[in-house]
């Protein structure tokens, strides 16, 4: 729109922190004196790679000549040049890296790359009633460590965040499974701000482009039917011409992390500690069994927990009641007990003995509450590593008890194979234990 009438070609220069680059075909070439001919299928695209210290900082000259030669007219384009990155540990090396790319695909294995979430499910603040996600704030130093760093660099002259914003933002459909805390420094210790969440889906930058931004994200959700792990951020920039606008996306950065599954741990591991019931009353008690094992775990240097009657409610079958697994991220590892929906004596049991610091903890039950005798954890086992077909399975598959495929029969309740099956990294595979009357895949199998 600047070319004026008769001119046939032009040449281009730019301040020392402009880089110019020229794109055309092989056919079309610089003239002796530099010029480029007013070719439709030409165009010049220009870069910066250092950030304004004042608006307009940066300019590029246009100058466009006739057939003679003769110079017929100049533009110039002012340029600024802003840095808006959101960061993540796309590497899993346990830091944040700037400027990284592809960061909003995720992938698999020790060569992959994509950030990863922990679910906040432990208990590091004393005295709350659930699991540290169930609260809305950050309460103590430790329960960041169980959260993901994500930084949000915004640099450039000021005068430009007055006229637009920086604004981080999750999609509706994954508000629900993240939370999301930003730092700001109070008069003696930081704040942690909630800022994204359940109930919301944005949030403003008060003072873009002063550096580094810091917010810790926590998981409210592990994969499971309809959620495959992956949550997205992005930071924007908007361009807002008056407070009732919604504003225009100039650039949006975007970044991916994945919850990271419950994974169960097989019983051909070491072992760090031992839960198990003490029975003393009535000709069934188990003191002659609990002396046995005692001596046992002294040999392998192995913790023991007994859990009292009072705390089981006289429930024997801990086995059937819960299962230890864990989660992990490059940042953190911490064990994390899933409680069955068997719901007998020992129900509260994990819930309110074994949730604490450093200790998830994470159920499923099924609607109305119905359960079988497969709905007890002595019906989930997991092998060790194993290859199949040629494909390895490194920490194992998961193993539960079914009735035959075509079968009528009891089944462990979706709720839960939904949840197994959705980690993924554990591909459960089902194996025929209708046959039994209690029907546990434990009663003959184990590794």
């Amino acid at each position: 729109r600047s070319t004026p009438r008769g001119a046939t070609s032009f040449d281009v220069y730019a301040t020392p922190a402009v880089t110019v680059h020229v794109i055309h075909s092989p056919a079309t070439k610089p003239t002796t004196d530099s010029r480029w001919p007013l070719d439709p299928d030409l165009e010049v695209v220009v870069t910066i790679d250092v950030t304004s210290r004042t608006v307009d900082d940066n300019q590029v000259k246009l100058s466009y000549y006739d057939h003679e030669g003769r110079e017929l007219a100049v533009a110039w384009l002012y340029l600024t040049c802003v840095e808006v990155s959101l960061d993540v540990d796309w590497s899993r090396s346990g830091r944040v890296k700037s400027r990284s790319k592809d960061k909003a695909k995720w992938t698999w294995g020790p060569d992959g790359q994509g950030a990863v979430l922990l679910v906040n499910c432990d208990r590091d603040s004393p005295g709350t009633g659930g699991t540290d996600s169930d609260q809305v704030d950050v309460r103590t130093p430790a329960d960041l460590q169980d959260m993901s760093v994500m930084l949000l660099r915004t640099q450039g002259p000021s005068a430009i965040f007055t006229e637009y914003q920086v604004v981080l933002h999750v999609p509706e459909s994954d508000a629900d499974k993240v939370r999301v805390f930003h730092t700001i420094r109070g008069d003696a210790h930081l704040l942690y701000k909630p800022v994204l969440g359940p109930d919301k889906l944005s949030y403003v930058l008060d003072h873009a482009g002063h550096g580094d931004s810091t917010f810790y994200v926590e998981g409210l959700a592990f994969p499971d039917r309809g959620f495959t792990g992956l949550v997205s951020f992005s930071a924007s920039l908007l361009e807002v011409p008056d407070k009732d606008s919604p504003g225009t996306p100039i650039f949006t950065d975007t970044v991916v992390f994945r919850v990271a599954p419950w994974i169960m741990t097989p019983n051909t591991q070491q072992p760090l500690e031992v839960f198990v019931c003490s029975i003393k009353q009535g000709s069934d008690s188990n003191e002659a069994f609990l002396e046995g094992l005692r001596a046992l775990l002294r040999k392998a240097n192995c913790k023991l927990t007994v859990c009292s009657e009072q705390d089981t409610r006289s429930d024997r079958w801990i086995q059937d009641e819960l299962e230890f697994g864990y989660v992990e991220a490059p940042h953190k590892t911490f064990p994390v007990v899933f409680d069955s929906p068997r719901n007998r004596g020992l129900k509260d049991f994990a819930f309110k003995k074994i949730l604490g610091p450093d200790f998830g903890y994470v159920t499923r039950e099924p609607p109305g509450k119905s359960v079988t005798s497969l709905d007890s954890f002595g019906n989930l086992d997991v092998s060790p590593p194993v290859t199949v077909r040629g494909k390895e399975y490194p920490l194992g598959r998961i193993l539960i008890g079914s009735p035959l495929p075509w079968a009528s029969g009891r089944r462990m309740c979706r709720a839960v194979r939904d949840f197994l099956f959705a980690q993924t990294v554990q591909a459960p595979i089902e194996v025929y234990s209708e046959w039994l009357t209690v029907g546990h895949v434990d009663e003959f199998l184990t590794f």
